[in-house]
């Protein structure tokens, strides 16, 4: 459940990006953080860095606030995210895919871990505001989105096209979790 602080009028939710080495977790968060942020504020920097705020809409007069986090796919920073987040749950997920064709059971593989991780935290990814975003498309060879749909998308969970290193479908993907968010808020 989003952190809401009355005082400030502002509501916070937290969304991971989740998926395998080099999916593009990290060049969707640049391509949010270059689009969105004034002039002045410093670039976002990969190296022990999780992730950054987005400010979005007023909703009954309090700031929403999505705070964009990225699970690093490296072993000891795989738990960081879930870690640094402690008993406050996640608000929402997003599943980047790699579409090239060698990364299949790579996809699944980091699929299972990422159930796992909310599994062991109490929580259901078919029960959250979540979404797969199928990245890459533009890779020879590209998988179908049918086939990762059949090989992922178990929940039947909103999902869509990208590929990242252009911006494309990047923003979509967040307006897809942003909307479970919320839907959840004004219920």
């Amino acid at each position: 459940m989003a952190t809401i602080d009355h005082e400030a009028r502002r509501i916070t939710a937290k969304i991971v990006y989740w998926g395998p080495p080099g999916s593009g977790k990290w060049t969707n968060l640049e391509h949010v953080h270059r689009k969105t942020s004034p002039p002045d504020r410093p670039p976002a920097v990969k190296a022990g860095s999780v992730g950054f705020p987005l400010a979005l809409a007023e909703i009954r007069g309090y700031q929403v606030v999505l705070s964009l986090l990225r699970c690093p796919s490296d072993g000891a920073w795989t738990r960081h995210v879930f870690d640094e987040l402690g008993d406050a749950p996640v608000d929402g997920v997003v599943f980047v895919a790699d579409s090239t064709p060698s990364a299949q059971l790579t996809n699944i593989v980091w699929l299972h871990k990422l159930t796992g991780e909310l599994g062991a935290r109490g929580f259901d990814l078919g029960k959250l505001p979540a979404a797969f975003q199928y990245n890459k498309r533009d890779v020879p060879g590209a998988q179908t989105v049918e086939q990762l749909r059949r090989q992922l998308n178990a929940w039947g969970l909103p999902d869509g096209e990208a590929i990242a290193a252009q911006g494309a479908g990047v923003f979509e993907t967040v307006k897809l979790v942003a909307r479970g968010i919320l839907a959840g808020l004004r219920g």
